[in-house]
Formats: structure tokens, sequence, C-alpha cells
């Protein structure tokens, strides 16, 4: 992912010399997953981490957090970095400043006349990713267009760029640099939409007309508006979401505590087999399972971070008791 976007949610190095540096974490945020993939850099605050995760780090992610697995420049030749700096510095000089240097209070859109700069922008994330990444995947249909748009923009006119549906949005970030490293970089493993976290803009990709669906992605889409943030074969403007900075930390603090729901779960699920199998030396029924955590969690999926250790205790005591008798 391009470095000047994502540098100040993963190090704080700005112009004015601040030494702070590496104080970010980042997520792969996977929908697929019971579980978060994340990474964090070695200086980050471990009390803001264990916060956001509900529990300690373990200490092969402490041996992660030496990684920065986001900004690399040993995959592609120079020929080729020429041809993204171009693209980048194109969105860096002439788009990021009215995002991050405007006051987008009360704003809930943005339109850009800048089509083809901002599609080549968000294309070579998405095309950069899926060469990058094994779980990021794209159908060799849309990666080989996306590398011939990329290779060819110069040539290329808007009706050969404006091809496949996006969505972008904008996290405003209000506050000093530090906020954002509150911010996350990622992406979802899930296809269609292909979605990457980039600190403050949010890209959603589709391959085609046709596979457009409506993910609400913790708060990232809304039904009522889903529609008209799509971007597809635009030709005067493109257009760009804003979620303003208290919804975009309600999303954030949603995608995380979701997360840590069913990362919950699942320990209470293995926790309960375990048991299970101590007590009566065989494996529990999927019947029996499913019967314990609809003691625990009812139809509530978030219910599960709301009991105390000594809660699950009686209650798991309970359940084993009733099946004794």
């Amino acid at each position: 992912m391009s470095d000047a976007i994502i540098r100040s949610c993963l190090n704080l190095d700005g112009a004015d010399g601040n030494k702070n540096r590496e104080k970010g974490f980042y997520f792969d945020l996977s929908n697929n997953s019971a579980f978060v993939e994340f990474n964090f850099q070695r200086n980050t605050s471990i009390p803001k981490l264990e916060e956001a995760l509900g529990r300690k780090a373990t200490d092969e992610e402490i041996e992660k957090a030496k990684q920065v697995p986001f900004s690399v420049d040993n995959v592609f030749c120079s020929d080729c970095e020429d041809k993204f700096t171009e693209i980048e510095n194109n969105f860096t000089d002439n788009i990021l400043p009215r995002l991050r240097g405007e006051n987008l209070d009360g704003f809930t859109e943005l339109n850009f006349e800048e089509v083809k700069t901002i599609r080549l922008f968000c294309y070579i994330q998405i095309w950069r990713t899926a060469i990058c990444e094994e779980i990021f995947s794209l159908n060799n249909t849309a990666l080989e267009s996306l590398r011939e748009i990329i290779f060819n923009h110069n040539q290329a006119e808007l009706q050969d760029i404006n091809i496949f549906p996006l969505s972008i949005t904008y996290l405003q970030t209000k506050g000093e640099q530090i906020e954002y490293t509150s911010n996350y970089v990622g992406f979802t493993s899930d296809v269609n939409p292909n979605i990457i976290f980039m600190n403050d803009i949010v890209i959603q990709f589709y391959d085609s007309e046709q596979s457009i669906r409506f993910l609400d992605f913790y708060g990232l889409n809304e039904t009522e508006n889903f529609d008209e943030f799509i971007n597809y074969k635009e030709t005067e403007s493109i257009k760009i979401k804003v979620i303003e900075d208290k919804n975009r930390k309600d999303l954030l603090y949603r995608l995380i505590h979701s997360e840590k729901a069913k990362q919950t779960r699942q320990f209470y699920e293995n926790s309960f087999i375990k048991l299970w199998f101590y007590v009566f030396g065989s494996m529990p029924t999927q019947y029996t399972l499913n019967e314990y955590m609809q003691t625990i969690i009812g139809n509530d999926e978030f219910k599960v971070l709301k009991y105390t250790k000594q809660n699950i205790i009686e209650l798991t005591q309970k359940f084993i008791e009733s099946k004794i008798r």
C-alpha cells in the first residue's frame, strides 16, 4: 500500500521531526474467520492494544511486531515503481490535501472531477495487494485488466478505466497527528467487495457490476445510500463518502468489538468441549454444544462479552449438572 497514506497510521515520523515511531497497529480484517489476524508496531501502547483486543498479546504476535508487511520495496522492478510513483504523487499532491487538509465537518460526501487520478490510485492498491498477498484474491480477468490499465494509464481513456464498480470512503480523523494511529491498515479476504483499510481511506472493489452486493461491515456501508456511493462508468466526477470523526471511532470500535466477540465465543466452545471430554470421556455432540452456547448467549452474540469468569463457571457447572442428572 502507498506508504505516504499509511505512514501516519503506522509510524509517527512527520516533517516536524517527531521521533515517536511505530505506534500503530493493524489487522487482516478477514470476514470469513472467527479471529482477527493482527499485527502491531514495536512501540505500540500495550494498554491501548490490550484494550482493543481484550487480551494479552502472545509471544508469536510480539515477534511479528518486528515486521511491517504493508509497505515493501522489493517486489516490483524499478520501471514498475516509477509508474506507481507517478500515480501516487498525482494523488498525494492533488487529492489528499483536499481530504486531510480540509475541515469536513457536516460533509457526508465529496465529488472530484479527477476521476482518472483517483481510480488509478485505488487500482494500484488493489492490484499490488492481490499480487503480494495470497489471501487477497481477484479473478484472473480482473487482475489482468487492472495490470493493463495501470501500465498503460497515460494512453488510456476514461472509458477504459471506469469499468470496475468502486466505493471509496474517507474517515475524518480529527485532532493531533497521533490520532491517525487509532486507524487501521489491513484488508479483507472476502471477494466482492475486496476491502482495503489504509489509514483514513477505505477502498471497496467489485470485479463486475453483477458482483455488487451490500455488506454493512460494521457500519462502513448503509442500506439507505449504499448505491449512491458505487462509482461505476462515471464520466464527470467520482464520489467519496465521508464518515465524520465520531462515526469513524464507532466503526473501528464495532469492528474490534465484533471480532472480539467471535474470539470469545470460540474460546467458550473450546473450553466446554475440553471440560465435557474430561467429565464424560467423549466429545459432546454438535447438538449438545449448540445447546450449551444457546444457554450462554441466546440470540445476543455480544452477550459473551458481558460475563465475568465466575459467571461462566457457574453457568457451565449448572449445564453439566443438568446433563448428569
